[in-house]
This record gives structure tokens, sequence and C-alpha cells, in this order.
């Protein structure tokens, strides 16, 4: 396969799987959930918002991916990144929900009687992961690209020297 094929394909897949990642807990969670007796089947916003924000995410990560394309010295730093802010955002959007509805339980229910959707704090906690992974794959990007020297700093070496 050719790099231009690649370079083409690539952004766009990627925006795919980050779709299906921020998909999947939502689906998880709303299966359980109709097939333990929770909801009716026509309650699906927690996947509607999920997509919502993974349609956001994809738009983001195609810009990101094509910019480090073109900005990247070495393609392969441009894929390590690409590929450690997939984990974060892997953990990110299924760790992540667990551990705040877990850890509040007795103020989600709270929050809940009183009428407050669950389906923002939901989008909110999957925005927190959304920049947490746009956040590792920006500086990973950032930390494995080759940099010139400041006049400072090889001033400093040349007097060690």
């Amino acid at each position: 396969m050719k790099r231009e094929t690649v370079d083409w394909i690539a952004p766009p897949l990627y925006a795919l799987l980050c779709v299906a990642v921020l998909l999947s807990p939502a689906i998880a969670v709303t299966l359980s959930s109709q097939r333990g007796g929770m909801r009716e089947a026509a309650d699906a916003d927690l996947v509607i918002a999920s997509g919502l924000l993974g349609v956001g995410l994809a738009v983001l990560s195609t810009v990101r991916m094509r910019s480090e394309e073109i900005q990247a010295v070495r393609r392969a730093d441009m894929w390590i990144a690409a590929f450690d802010s997939l984990v974060v955002l892997l953990f990110g959007a299924t760790v992540l929900p667990l551990v705040v509805l877990w850890g509040f339980t007795d103020e989600h229910a709270t929050m809940a009687q009183r009428g407050y959707p669950v389906v923002a704090l939901w989008s909110g906690v999957q925005v927190i992961a959304i920049v947490l992974a746009e956040g590792v794959g920006r500086f990973v990007f950032w930390w494995l690209e080759p940099h010139e020297q400041r006049a400072s700093t090889r001033r400093r070496r040349a007097k060690v020297a």
C-alpha cells in the first residue's frame, strides 16, 4: 500500500475507532439495563449522547492526525501518539464512568430522584475522557518529535564541555 493511500485512509479509520470506543460503554449500560428490566427499549439517551460526543471526537482526532502527518519528522511518533491517545480514551471512557458512578452512588441517586438527567453526568465524564485522551495524544507527539535546541541550552552545554 502506498504512503499516500495510508495517509488518506488512516485518519477516518482512527476516527471510527474512537467513536466505537466511546459508544461501547453506553451500549453495554443500555443493554444491561434493558435486560435487567430497568428501562424501556426506546430509552437510548446514553447511546445518543455518546454518539454525538463520538462524532465531535472523530472530527477532532481527524484534524489532529492530518496535522501530525504534515508536522511529523518521524511517522512512528505520530502512530505512537495516536495509539497512546486511543488507550487513554479506552480507559477513560470505560473506567472513569465506573469510578464516578460507583464512588458517588448516594449522590447520584439523590440527583436522579430530583430529576437531574443522568445523561448530563455521563456526558460530562465522557468529555473528561476525551480531553484526557486528546491531551495525552498531543503531549506524546510533542514529546517524541525532535526540537531545536534553544541558544541558552547550547551555550550551557558548550561551557560544560
